[in-house]
Formats: C-alpha cells, sequence, structure tokens
C-alpha cells in the first residue's frame, strides 16, 4: 500500500468525515493523467481527484502551460481568432478557456461579496490594485 503524507491537497467529497480538513495524512498519490496532472486518492472515502479540481484547469485535455499562455493573451486583449492563431488551437477550445476563467473570477468575486462582505466597489479597486502590483518580466 503506498504511504499516506502529509500533502497539502484536501478531500473535496462533501460526504467523506475528512472534508477539506488540511494537514491529515489521508491522501495519497494516485498516478498521472495523460496531460501531467497529478491523480490523488483519499483513504478514508476512497475517492480519486484531480489535484487541478475546483480551478480553471479541471477537465482540460491541453497543458497547464498552455492554458496560461492563452490566458496571458486575453489579458492582453487580444481577440479569440487571433489567440487561435498564436497558439495554434481551435476557436472554440480558446472560448472555453476564456468561458472557465469567467465564471471562476465570478465565484471569487462572490466569495468577496458575500464571505468578506466587501462592496462591489471595494472588490474592484482591490483588482485594481492587484493588476497595478503586477511585476512586469
Amino acid at each position: 500500500m503506498r504511504k499516506a503524507r502529509k500533502l497539502d491537497v484536501v478531500c473535496p467529497n462533501k460526504k467523506c468525515m475528512t472534508y477539506n480538513k488540511i494537514g491529515l495524512k489521508n491522501i495519497i498519490r494516485f498516478g498521472k493523467q495523460a496531460n501531467g496532472t497529478q491523480r490523488y486518492r483519499c483513504v478514508d472515502c476512497k475517492r480519486t481527484f484531480a489535484r487541478t479540481i475546483n480551478t480553471p484547469f479541471f477537465h482540460k485535455h491541453l497543458k497547464k502551460k498552455e492554458i496560461i499562455t492563452i490566458c496571458k493573451h486575453l489579458a492582453e486583449k487580444n481577440g479569440f481568432r487571433a489567440i487561435a492563431r498564436i497558439t495554434d488551437h481551435h476557436l472554440d477550445t480558446i472560448r472555453a478557456v476564456a468561458d472557465v476563467v469567467a465564471q471562476h473570477c465570478k465565484k471569487f468575486n462572490e466569495y468577496f461579496i458575500t464571505e468578506l462582505k466587501l462592496t462591489p466597489i471595494e472588490v474592484d479597486e482591490m483588482w485594481a490594485f492587484v493588476k497595478k502590483k503586477k511585476k512586469i518580466a
């Protein structure tokens, strides 16, 4: 049997008794997916899951580096067709990545507004501050 290690990954199964508890030794490495993403398994509930669960990278066949490249082009305000030509991916793939990233950002904004009790203006100012502080490479 594989050795359970103290990892920074938590069990995503809401029915598991160790759900969302970090620092326990209940997660083991369980192989890799075709795109190189590490898979894990909870020894308590026996559920297997990818490290990318609940991120824009989940259920994507593209490598992480390619998705990051697409996101950088989106941030530079390039058009979908231009990004498709630059990255040599299909237009629908670019649109799907943009849609997933937008949904993820929306979840972050909702979290900031509902859980942290920030106003939409404060959230907008926070994102402006984050963008301003980004290091230029």
